[in-house]
């Protein structure tokens, strides 16, 4: 890897192909399911490694652009599949959930390290943006506190209620964490509190 890329940056790229990862499984799910919805655009299938794609003149506006085109094909592929039909929203979040099944959290043990490998997962814009913050409550849960709400106006600018994204992230969230230990509450909007 170059001198120039850390291991924030290989995060970064990392939590961006997850993201793409799930708009995927609402592609194919769209298809498998004849669901008139034109997302075959929004699929990426082959992440080449971060050194191919990252501009390393500009390596903070590279991946401010690939966040924000994450972001932006997730509330569009949602958008089209979600126009006109609401009543796909259940499965929409079985797909989700599913998705996060499939990337797990594994082999931690403590609140604190199942706070790390959350927030090592979520795309939650970049680092600089410091969208989150976590504390260790009292009940030695840590909590996950929203500073800043950067995906509702996605959403919201591909016709979908911004709150949709905070339902779809608590599905998401409780396929990564089940079969660990931990309990999840919180509003996901505001907060996500883990426990043991």
């Amino acid at each position: 890897m170059s001198a120039f890329l850390g291991p924030i940056h290989s995060i970064m790229y990392q939590r961006i192909i997850t993201l793409q990862k799930v708009i995927n499984s609402l592609a194919k799910c769209s298809q498998e399911k004849g669901w008139d919805a034109d997302v075959e655009d929004y699929v990426i299938e082959e992440f080449p490694p971060i050194e191919d794609v990252v501009d390393l003149n500009n390596i903070h506006a590279s991946l401010f652009n690939m966040v924000n085109g994450a972001e932006t094909r997730y509330a569009e592929t949602l958008g089209y599949i979600l126009k006109d039909h609401p009543e796909r929203l259940e499965q929409i979040e079985e797909v989700i959930k599913t998705c996060g099944v499939c990337l797990r959290i594994e082999d931690v043990d403590s609140p604190e390290e199942a706070c790390y490998k959350l927030q090592e997962t979520l795309l939650d814009g970049m680092p600089c943006d410091r969208a989150s913050m976590t504390t260790q409550n009292a009940d030695g849960s840590v909590e996950i506190i929203r500073t800043a709400d950067l995906h509702s106006s996605y959403f919201e600018a591909a016709g979908l209620d911004g709150d949709l994204y905070y339902q779809l992230l608590k599905s998401f969230v409780e396929g990564l964490f089940i079969q660990t230990k931990f309990a999840l509450s919180g509003n996901f909007l505001h907060n996500i509190v883990i426990s043991e």
